[in-house]
């Protein structure tokens, strides 16, 4: 497996911006911030609501920030920058499917799904569903996101131990392995010690000071053009890597012409279809969708949802700003020119701008960074493992025991996810964050919408939805150029690829569509749910113990169903 799967070693490029020092400095000051917030939130810790969603008291505006903190990570900071600049304005347009993803949380997840409550997003499957298949499906659904994204976040903590606690033009393996096992260490503990209120507070830090080093970055470069974007904007054009087919930075075309993708006649949609899949999939990764469940009430997530998107608006702006900026000052030949090396282009306009303390301070945070997606994912997979799998076994625990059994969990599957991080990290693992997304947008935007807005929507109609979504997303990953037909596929001698396009672009109609010929081909309907669940999620009332709701369904036999109250 491993000669197989094995990625090959980056190009060496002299690494003449890293200040390992200064970085470590800052990583270990970081590190003890957030020690000291984590051992804070712990004495809030008194059940398991407290442990994993604390307590439902984060306000609008941290958990707006959290959520920022959630999308931040080394492929959407680091490598984006060096992508416009390379790409130009192709790349701005992949950019604005990140703010255009957040209108799905607004107008759709937000509100009815914090007013509906719950842990997972079985609850929301629940509500029009049997309980045991809607927590299977919403636990196989959330694990198998929860496997492929840790091993990108523990990879993307070697990636900056790499550029940036490292001068080597190479890779020193003993030196990154090191620095990852102790980050991974410290997140555990994080997520250990403060559950979901440490994690929040870690998110925040994360955004406050990320967010605070970028807008420096990005008032400097205004400032050299003494804020004429016109000016910035020719010299970035004028500097540029000259494209093969004469193409320039400032129109489209370096990623949507035709012959843009390797050996493929499915542009301009393949990096169109990218786009698609993250404006309607990213948000509906678990470990994001979870942030709804947090707040007060639906109000309160709702605003966090709003205030959340005009900050990745601000944030995404200025990373715009800093990757045309980078090839305006520096010049085309000194960003990086491959796709291995777009991560080298943020650090060294960083470094031209602030030197070593910039590129130190930019270490340190982005260490922090990756750090806290990885104590992101493993609090929503232990979340999965406590609540869905639990209900899914008919498994009830005290809320002492269940403590005890959550914080259990955390050294388990932390543990257990680093060292799988670790083994991975010289596997060809890139397809992992594009087939997360995809299957956001296959499985958990139809199955969502279907519960809270179809009466028709029951069992069998949220497993085709699940599980068809799945089975049709990896079907197409398969015979994509992300396994073969591609350099740097996982398989690049091989060519039995027929999909370019990203999955979702396909997935996400299927998935609708799989719900719907699932629910209309069961006798399976149950209006008292569907009126329930509406009531629920447009205003958060719950259906008061002991009344029934006056709508008779029918079960999947076809047989009259009897109404029992429900209680959230």
């Amino acid at each position: 497996m491993t000669g197989v799967l094995a990625a090959p070693a980056p190009p060496p490029i002299e690494n003449t911006w890293a200040a390992p020092a200064i970085a470590t400095v800052v990583a270990v000051a970081i590190g003890v911030l957030v020690f000291v917030l984590a051992n804070a939130a712990r004495g809030r810790i008194r059940n398991p609501n407290d442990f994993l969603l604390a307590g439902r008291r984060i306000g609008a505006g941290e958990n707006a920030f959290a959520m920022v903190g959630g999308t931040i990570m080394y492929s959407t900071v680091i490598i984006i920058t060096g992508h416009v600049a390379l790409n130009g304005f192709d790349a701005i347009l992949l950019l604005t499917a990140f703010t255009m993803s957040t209108v799905v949380g607004v107008l759709i997840y937000a509100g009815p799904v914090r007013n509906v409550g719950g842990y997972t997003l079985g609850d929301v499957f629940a509500l029009r569903a049997q309980e045991r298949p809607a927590r299977m499906a919403s636990a196989v659904l959330t694990l198998l996101i929860f496997g492929m994204f840790t091993i990108i976040a523990v990879g993307s903590v070697a990636f900056v131990a790499t550029r940036m606690f490292s001068t080597s033009s190479t890779v020193n393996a003993p030196l990154v392995a090191g620095i990852t096992v102790v980050v991974g260490l410290v997140a555990i503990a994080w997520v250990y010690l403060g559950g979901m209120e440490g994690v929040t507070k870690v998110l925040v830090l994360k955004v406050v000071l990320m967010g605070g080093l970028v807008a420096v970055l990005t008032a400097v470069v205004l400032a050299r053009y003494k804020l004429n974007l016109v000016e910035l904007l020719n010299d970035a054009e004028a500097n540029a890597r000259p494209d093969k087919r004469g193409l320039d930075l400032l129109t489209t075309g370096r990623l949507f012409e035709p012959g843009s993708t390797y050996a493929s006649d499915q542009d301009p949609w393949v990096h169109l279809s990218k786009a698609f899949s993250i404006a309607v999939g990213a948000l509906g990764m678990p470990f994001l969708f979870m942030r709804y469940f947090v707040t007060p009430n639906g109000r309160e997530s709702r605003r966090s949802a709003g205030l959340a998107s005009i900050i990745t608006v601000v944030f995404w702006t200025c990373m715009i700003i800093l990757g045309l900026g980078a090839v305006a000052i520096l010049g085309g030949d000194a960003i990086g020119q491959v796709a291995a090396h777009r991560d080298i282009t943020l650090p060294k306009i960083a470094d031209e701008i602030g030197g070593g303390w910039a590129t130190g301070a930019l270490g340190g945070i982005a260490l922090m960074a990756t750090g806290a997606i990885f104590a992101t994912l493993l609090l929503n997979g232990v979340t999965s493992i406590t609540k869905d799998l639990n209900a899914a076994r008919g498994r009830t625990m005290d809320p002492a025991a269940e403590l005890k059994s959550i914080r259990r969990n955390v050294l388990i599957v932390g543990l257990a996810s680093l060292v799988g991080g670790v083994v991975m990290l010289t596997q060809l693992t890139h397809i992992f964050i594009p087939t997360s997304i995809d299957l956001g947008a296959a499985c958990v935007l139809p199955a969502v919408v279907y519960s809270l807005f179809w009466r028709r929507y029951n069992t069998r109609g949220l497993q085709w939805t699940v599980y068809g979504g799945i089975a049709v997303t990896l079907f197409m990953v398969l015979f994509s150029n992300g396994v073969s037909g591609d350099p740097t596929a996982i398989f690049p001698d091989a060519d039995f690829k027929f999909v370019d396009f990203e999955p979702g672009l396909l997935g996400a109609p299927l998935g609708f569509l799989f719900g719907y010929l699932g629910s209309v081909t069961s006798k399976e309907r149950d209006d008292a749910r569907f009126a329930e669940a509406q009531v629920r999620a447009l205003t958060g009332a719950v259906v008061p113990a002991g009344r029934d709701l006056p709508v008779r369904g029918t079960d999947e036999r076809g047989g009259e169903t009897r109404m029992v109250s429900e209680t959230n």
